[in-house]
């Protein structure tokens, strides 16, 4: 049976796994008030939160312990990409407002547009991101405000840890699939299963690739070892 390795940022007790990014929270408080956002009154500059990463999420938590003025934002409706990043909101008790049905930057995008005009909505994000949520929502007029809330730091990894050739490997980031790259090339044997759709339209042409049938780490594992026992 073909190898499972689940390329990630940490490790997963439930499966072979390769670190190939790092990620590094960012502060936050000083591109608040860069954005003319007084911490007093955040709630009149701020009325609708957009997550598309629980890491997102988590920066902001850590930066709100540091900075108690930034608790507002945790009564603030949220738009959240996936059921991943919405229960990460949800266990810190956030409000949320609308939870994306398409895993895909796009069409998040086309679900969240009609439901923020007249809004003022501010996205936390990744330094780097690929879906172009952003583009998307000033092209639709919306006045998105943005906070780079974390980074992806790629690893150099030592070439003895590549995987076997027709490994199946699990992505859950389009971060992970360009740092693994980056590393090790791509073998032809390998076959790739994305957590959604945004790291699915980062693989290359090449790729014999597959979406998990439900956006978390679990369900990726189970539909590996699925194609494990289907794939030649």
């Amino acid at each position: 049976m073909r190898e499972i390795v689940l390329i990630n940022s940490k490790q997963n007790p439930k499966v072979k796994t390769l670190i190939v990014n790092k990620i590094e929270l960012l502060p936050i408080k000083k591109a608040i008030l860069e954005l003319h956002i007084d911490l007093n009154q955040i709630r009149k500059s701020v009325d609708a939160l957009i997550f598309t990463s629980k890491y997102a999420c988590k920066s902001l938590l850590t930066n709100m312990q540091k900075h108690p003025e930034l608790e507002a934002f945790r009564h603030i409706p949220a738009f959240v990409i996936g059921e991943n990043t919405a229960q990460s909101l949800k266990e810190a008790h956030f409000t949320i407002e609308y939870i994306g049905l398409d895993s895909h930057g796009a069409g998040f995008s086309s679900e969240i547009i009609p439901l923020l005009k007249n809004r003022k909505p501010l996205y936390f994000r990744a330094k780097k991101i690929v879906s172009g949520l952003d583009t998307k929502l000033l092209e639709a007029k919306i006045k998105l405000k943005q906070i780079i809330a974390y980074e992806n730091k790629t690893n150099t990894i030592d070439k003895a840890c590549k995987p076997l050739p027709k490994s199946i490997l699990i992505f859950t980031a389009p971060s992970h699939y360009l740092a693994f790259k980056q590393n090790f090339g791509w073998d032809a044997s390998y076959s790739a299963v994305a957590i959604g759709m945004t790291t699915f339209g980062v693989f290359d042409s090449e790729v014999e690739g597959f979406v998990s049938p439900d956006q978390n780490i679990d369900s990726c594992i189970e539909f590996a070892k699925e194609l494990a026992l289907k794939l030649p």
